[in-house]
């Protein structure tokens, strides 16, 4: 498999100068030193996973891609070692090229009178000065100094063209000018050294190619020239001073880290229990979360304190991972049964049938209390479980309170057609089934408001018939009609319809016990003028609960069997 480091660090490899990449080399090999313990660690956790599950994973072998990257680093390195080496030739080399340099031009200003060859000498000797590259560190300020005094010499003693050079002196002296203030703003700048020392180089080349300036102002541009190359000088070297004395310090506090991780695992060689396991486990990485927050340590320290600090790390994960192969082996049973109920959970989760769904999870839910712990896994597998009965009930409260919405909405618009009765004209059962048939189509509504809107819908309607010529018992089976037909819009219309026919049947019960009573105590009155008068108002009044009987058993009919 192809490793985005070794790709890195082969890219890496094409460039011409791998001496200015060697910071990001070595970042790209820590990188990939991490990447490399943390991939094989969570190649380990997963095949023992699997394994667990009774899977296989493919592998990685981690050891190919360390080898390959190993491979590629030590060609670096030895590339960069014999670049390093050509590079400190090349400067020494450079060193003799400018001090022959040197030479001729010391040379040139003591003992050439002739001005035209002079000129035609020192610019050979300033053309090839530039085409020189650099030389070692510590030679450039003084190679530098003695150049610059024998150009100043060579500049000051020529006399030519005095006319001319006064606008040349004034234009040196502002380009010189600028030089001073660059290099003072660069000073200041919080650049990479690297760069600081490159913008030097092409600061000092530039003050080097510039010309002469009046004697009078050489001393103190000089001066400040100088001043600020010198500071510039002193805080590279300060860079430098810090780096080394910050890699040294970084290498104490590894061998803190180190030897504090060291007595907390002679501290905790004997670990049971799953809480113990993780308190270790939180703490070792602790130590690892530290150990990244510190930077490099010298290179032949570094490689050395990381190989013992991992190592130590490598044990106890590995102490780890034999002690949960044998806990996780005691927990299968449960981890498995714990792993059927959420399946179900999340089958069961996206139902929308509330009542039967919540039965089915809340069994669920207490089978689960009936399993015992399943070890390590047991929070994971709780959480998983939960996830899917809070979605469902989550879901549900959604439904509802959009079904409270709809609800409330309806009665607003029911007690507005209410109102808009008053305005129709009921003459005939089809008028009102009309007017039932629009207001049942403006839905359901909460049954704790479903009396209280169907009392207004039947007096409005009841109000209409009146107005009506339709008889009294026409018009109470219409309205029984209309309340029946109302039911429709009930949650509950079924268990209406229950309640209205057994509210029928215990009045016409009631009516019939009337009536037989009545009957019976008409054979205790005497034959008589005032018994007759008395016997007419019984009849009509028996006559009148007969009437009464037959209209609550039609309506009995008017009620659907459901």
């Amino acid at each position: 498999m192809e490793n985005e480091f070794i790709i890195k660090l082969n890219e890496l490899l094409q460039q011409e100068d791998l001496l200015s990449i060697s910071k990001e080399v070595s970042q790209l090999k820590g990188s990939f030193d991490d990447w490399l313990l943390h991939s094989e660690g969570k190649q380990q956790v997963e095949a023992l996973k699997a394994k667990e599950e009774g899977e296989t994973i493919e592998q990685i072998d981690y050891a190919i891609i360390k080898a390959q990257f190993s491979e590629l680093f030590k060609t670096y390195k030895d590339a960069k070692k014999q670049q390093l080496e050509i590079k400190n030739k090349l400067e020494l080399e450079n060193l003799k090229l400018k001090k022959n340099l040197i030479t001729e031009l010391k040379d040139l200003v003591e003992n050439e009178e002739n001005i035209g060859t002079a000129f035609n000498g020192y610019n050979a000797i300033q053309d090839t000065w530039k085409k020189i590259g650099d030389i070692p560190r510590d030679k450039r300020d003084e190679i530098q100094k003695e150049y610059s005094r024998l150009r100043e010499l060579f500049f000051h003693n020529i006399t030519i063209y005095k006319e001319l050079k006064e606008n040349d002196y004034k234009r040196n002296t502002q380009l010189k000018e600028k030089i001073i203030v660059d290099l003072q703003t660069l000073r200041n700048e919080s650049e990479s050294i690297r760069e600081l020392e490159k913008k030097l180089r092409i600061g000092q080349d530039e003050w080097e190619d510039i010309g002469p300036v009046q004697h009078e102002q050489w001393e103190g541009l000089k001066s400040s020239y100088w001043e600020v190359v010198r500071s510039i000088y002193d805080k590279i070297n300060k860079h430098y001073e810090q780096h080394r004395a910050s890699q040294q310090e970084n290498l104490k506090k590894k061998q803190v880290i180190l030897t504090d991780l060291k007595l907390f695992l002679e501290e905790n060689q004997t670990v049971n229990g799953q809480k113990e396991w993780r308190k270790c486990t939180e703490k070792v990485l602790e130590f690892q979360s530290n150990w990244k927050k510190i930077g490099f340590a010298p290179k032949k320290d570094n490689d050395a304190i990381w190989k013992e600090f991992r190592g130590l790390c490598d044990t106890f994960f590995s102490k780890k991972k034999d002690f949960f192969k044998i806990r996780d082996n005691k927990d299968r049973d449960a981890r498995d049964a714990k792993k059927a109920l959420i399946d179900k959970a999340k089958e069961l989760k996206s139902s929308n049938d509330w009542k039967e769904t919540s039965h089915a999870l809340i069994q669920l839910q207490k089978q689960w209390k009936t399993l015992k712990g399943a070890g390590r896994y047991e929070k994971k597998l709780w959480e998983e479980f939960r996830g899917a009965c809070d979605y469902f009930f989550t879901q549900k409260e959604n439904a509802a309170k959009a079904l409270d919405k709809e609800l409330i909405l309806n009665i607003e618009k029911k007690q507005a057609f209410i109102a808009s009765i008053e305005e129709r004209i009921v003459k005939s059962d089809q008028d009102i089934k009309d007017i039932i048939s629009e207001f049942q189509a403006l839905g359901n509504v909460a049954s704790a408001h479903y009396n209280k809107l169907m009392l207004s819908f039947n007096k409005a309607i009841q109000a209409q018939l009146s107005k009506s010529d339709m008889t009294p018992e026409a018009a109470d089976l219409l309205m029984f009609k209309s309340k029946i037909n109302g039911f429709l819009s009930s949650h509950d219309a079924s268990s209406q319809y229950q309640r209205e026919r057994k509210a029928l049947r215990m009045k016409i019960t009631e009516l019939e016990n009337e009536l037989i009573k009545s009957e019976t105590n008409m054979g205790y009155f005497s034959v008589s003028k005032g018994a007759e008068r008395l016997f007419a108002q019984v009849n009509e009044k028996n006559d009148q609960i007969k009437k009464d009987i037959s209209l609550l058993k039609r309506k009995i009919k008017l009620i659907p069997n459901e």
